[in-house]
C-alpha cells in the first residue's frame, strides 16, 4: 500500500516572496522613477556645464543698462540646426516700460514682411510706422518686425508668448509663402517631424539642455552622412537659403504633402488668432500676394490629374495677348498653384486666412487688390515684385498703405483720425531715407538670387560688375557688403556720408545720414551728424523737423539742446531759450550748452540772466575761449544798446 505524501500547505504570501508588498511598491515606483532621476541629472549637469541655454525672442540692446529691448540677434537658432548659416532678424527697438501714451505693434511674417532686399530703412513695418506716428503726434508708436528669412507660421506662433508678454495693442500678420519650405515645413530641410503634433512638442522641449543636445547630435550625424545633399549645399558660399532650406522639393497641387502645408497653416494661424484673441490684443491679417506674370512655374508636374503647370502659363500669354486679361489673370494664378516648387503661396491660402479670420471676426488686408489696382490690366508683376514674393520699393509702400488704410477703416488706435494729420503715401516716398546705396546692394541681391537655383536650373552664380568691376563709389561698398563682408549696410552709408561730407557734397552726405535715421529713428546716434551737415547748408527747417521727430521718440538735452540752437541761427532767439533752459536742466555741466543759452539772453537783453549763467560757466568750465567770447557777446550787446 502506497504511502500518500504528506499535505504541504501553500507558504503565507510574505515567505513565498521573501518580500513585502509594501517594498514590493516602493521597489516599482523606484525603477519607474529611475529614469526620470536619470534625466535629471543629466539635465543638471548640462546645465551646471553651461551647455547649450534658452534663447529668448527679445534681449536688452544694446546692453543691459539700456532702456530699450530688441529682437534678439540669435532666436533663429531655435530653429535652424542644420544649415550653417542662419537668418538675422530687423533691429527694431521698443521700450522696455511701455510709455503711458504707447501704441505697441508687433508684425509677424517672413522674408517679405522683413523687406527683403532692402536694410532696415526700407519695410513695411518701418513706413507704416512713420505714418501712425504723423497721424497720432500725441501717441507713442512703436512697430516692432519679428519677420525673419525662412521661416512660417511655426516660429510666428512660437513667438506668440513672448510677444503678448510686451503689453502689444495690435498684431500684425503678413504670412504665408514659406509654409512648405520654411523652418519646420514638410517639404523644409529643418525638420522635426511630418505630422504637427511631433513639431509642436520639439517646440514645447526646446529649452531643455537634454533635447538639444539630442537634436544637436542628430544635426551633426545628419551632416555626416553619405549623399546628404545639406553637405553640399552649406559647403558652397554661393548658395542662397532659399535653395539651402528645401528637403523635398516637388509638392503636386492636391498631393499629401500639399495638403499638410494648408492644413498646417489653418491649424497655426487658428492657434496665433487665438492666443491674441485670449489676451485681448487686436489683430489684422493680410492676403498674400505673388509675381504672377512674369514669374513662369519653377516645376510643372505631369499626369497627377491636373495639367501641368507650364501649359497653363503658356495658355495665361496667350490669352495676354489676345487681350483677354481676365481669362489671363485666371490663369496665371492656376499656373502659380500647379507650380509643384512651392514657393509662392497657392490661392487657398487667401481663402484660409478668409476663413479663420471670419472666425475671429478679424479684419484682413485686401492686399491683392491694392497690388493688383497698381498693376497692368490687374495682373500683378514686375512693377511691384522683384521676383517672385518679394516687393520692390513701390511694392513696399503700396503695402504700408494698404495696412495703414485698413487700419483707419477697422478704427485701429482710436475710433476717430484726424484727417487734418494724414498725408498720402506720396508723400513719405519723395522724402524717404533711401539712397543710391540701398537701390544697388538690392539689385545685387536679386541678381545673386535669381542666378541660382530655383531660377536658374544650372545653379551657375552669376559675376555682376557691380561686384567685380566697381565703377563708382557706391559700387565698391556695395562690393564691401555683398562680396568681401567687410561692411554692413549702415557701415557703408556711414562711410559714404563722410566720403561726401569730405567733398563738400552736403547734401549727399545728408541723405546718407537719413537713411541711416530712417534705419534707427529711435536713438540721437546719427542724427547729431545729420544735423551739422543741414547747418552747413543753412537748412533749418529741415533740420527742425528732425529734432521733430526724434522728439517723438525722446525729451532729451540732446533734442532740446540742438532745438534752441537751430533757432538761434534762425535768430529766432526767444523760441530758442526755453528749449535751452530745458537742456541745461537736463544737463547743466555742458558748457557748449551755457554759451549758447547765455548768449541768448544777451542777445535779448535780459542781462541778470545772462551773468547768472556766465557766472554758472566760469565755475563749471576751463573753457577760456567760450567764456571769453560769452563776455564778448554781453558787451556788444550793451553797446548796441
Amino acid at each position: 500500500m502506497k504511502q500518500k505524501k504528506p499535505h504541504s500547505e501553500p507558504l503565507p504570501v510574505r515567505e513565498r516572496a521573501g518580500i513585502s508588498s509594501r517594498k514590493r511598491r516602493v521597489f516599482l515606483i523606484l525603477t519607474l522613477l529611475f529614469p526620470f532621476l536619470v534625466l535629471g541629472v543629466l539635465e543638471g549637469g548640462l546645465r551646471i556645464f553651461h551647455y547649450g541655454g534658452s534663447i529668448p525672442l527679445f534681449v536688452s540692446i544694446p546692453d543691459a543698462s539700456s532702456p530699450y529691448d530688441g529682437i534678439n540677434g540669435e532666436v533663429a537658432k531655435r530653429y535652424f540646426t542644420t544649415l550653417a548659416d542662419v537668418p538675422t532678424p530687423r533691429k527694431d527697438l521698443f521700450l522696455k516700460v511701455k510709455p503711458g501714451n504707447g501704441y505697441r505693434i508687433f508684425v509677424l511674417g517672413e522674408s517679405s514682411a522683413a523687406g527683403f532686399p532692402y536694410g532696415n530703412n526700407v519695410t513695411f513695418s518701418r513706413i507704416l510706422n512713420r505714418r501712425l506716428s504723423d497721424a497720432f503726434p500725441d501717441k507713442y508708436i512703436e512697430v516692432v518686425n519679428t519677420a525673419l528669412t525662412a521661416i512660417n507660421t511655426y516660429t510666428e506662433l512660437d513667438f506668440m508668448d513672448e510677444i503678448l508678454a510686451q503689453q502689444p495693442d495690435a498684431i500684425l500678420i503678413y504670412t504665408g509663402h514659406n509654409e512648405y519650405y520654411g523652418a519646420l515645413g514638410v517639404g523644409s530641410m529643418e525638420s522635426a517631424g511630418k505630422y504637427r503634433w511631433m513639431v509642436k512638442a520639439s517646440l514645447s522641449l526646446q529649452d531643455l539642455r537634454i533635447y538639444q543636445l539630442i537634436r544637436n547630435s542628430l544635426a551633426v550625424l545628419k551632416q555626416q552622412l553619405p549623399l546628404n545633399h545639406s553637405n553640399t549645399k552649406n559647403a558652397d558660399p554661393s548658395a542662397t537659403l532659399m535653395e539651402r532650406i528645401v528637403e523635398s522639393k516637388i509638392i503636386p497641387f492636391g498631393s499629401s504633402e500639399y495638403q499638410a502645408g494648408l492644413n498646417q497653416f489653418k491649424d497655426n494661424l487658428t492657434g496665433i488668432i487665438r492666443k491674441a484673441e485670449n489676451a485681448g490684443v487686436k489683430v489684422l491679417v493680410s492676403e498674400i500676394v505673388s509675381n504672377i506674370r512674369n514669374n513662369a512655374p519653377f516645376e510643372s508636374v505631369e499626369g497627377s490629374g491636373y495639367p501641368s503647370a507650364q501649359t497653363v502659363y503658356a495658355a495665361a500669354q496667350s490669352y495676354e495677348q489676345q487681350g483677354n486679361y481676365e481669362e489671363a489673370k485666371k490663369n496665371y494664378t492656376w499656373a502659380k498653384d500647379l507650380d509643384a516648387l512651392r514657393f509662392r503661396a497657392p490661392e487657398e491660402f487667401n481663402a484660409v486666412i478668409h476663413s479663420v479670420a471670419a472666425e475671429f471676426q478679424v479684419p484682413v488686408v485686401p492686399l491683392k487688390a491694392y497690388f493688383e489696382s497698381r498693376s497692368s490690366h490687374g495682373i500683378v508683376g514686375n512693377e511691384l515684385l522683384h521676383e517672385h514674393v518679394h516687393p520692390n520699393i513701390n511694392g513696399y509702400f503700396l503695402m504700408a498703405d494698404a495696412f495703414f488704410e485698413t487700419m483707419r477703416k477697422e478704427n485701429f488706435i482710436a475710433a476717430l483720425w484726424n484727417e487734418r494729420l494724414i498725408k498720402p503715401s506720396g508723400y513719405y516716398q519723395e522724402r524717404w531715407g533711401v539712397t543710391a546705396l540701398d537701390s544697388v546692394v538690392a539689385a545685387d541681391l536679386i541678381r545673386r538670387l535669381r542666378s541660382r537655383w530655383p531660377f536658374n536650373k544650372e545653379q551657375k552664380t552669376e559675376l555682376t560688375i557691380g561686384f567685380f568691376h566697381p565703377q563708382t563709389k557706391v559700387d565698391s561698398l556695395a562690393a564691401a557688403i555683398l562680396v568681401s563682408g567687410d561692411l554692413t549696410l549702415e557701415q557703408a552709408h556711414l562711410a559714404l556720408a563722410n566720403y561726401y561730407e569730405a567733398r563738400r557734397e552736403f547734401q549727399n552726405a545728408y541723405h546718407e545720414y537719413r537713411a541711416l535715421i530712417y534705419t534707427v529713428p529711435y536713438v540721437d546716434l546719427f542724427y547729431e551728424p545729420a544735423l551739422k551737415v543741414l547747418v552747413e547748408m543753412k537748412n533749418y527747417s529741415e533740420a527742425l523737423d528732425l529734432l521733430q521727430r526724434l522728439s517723438q521718440y525722446q525729451q532729451t538735452a540732446f533734442v532740446n539742446q540742438w532745438t534752441g540752437q537751430i533757432y538761434l541761427l534762425q535768430q529766432e532767439v526767444a523760441k530758442g531759450i526755453p528749449f535751452l533752459e530745458k537742456a541745461r536742466q537736463q544737463d547743466p555741466m555742458n558748457s557748449v550748452l551755457l554759451y549758447n543759452l547765455g548768449r541768448a539772453y544777451f542777445k535779448t537783453s535780459q542781462f541778470d540772466k545772462g551773468n547768472e549763467i556766465l557766472a554758472q560757466l566760469k565755475n563749471n568750465s576751463s573753457d577760456n575761449l567760450l567764456i571769453s567770447k560769452l563776455e564778448e557777446c554781453e558787451n556788444s550787446t550793451r553797446v548796441h544798446e
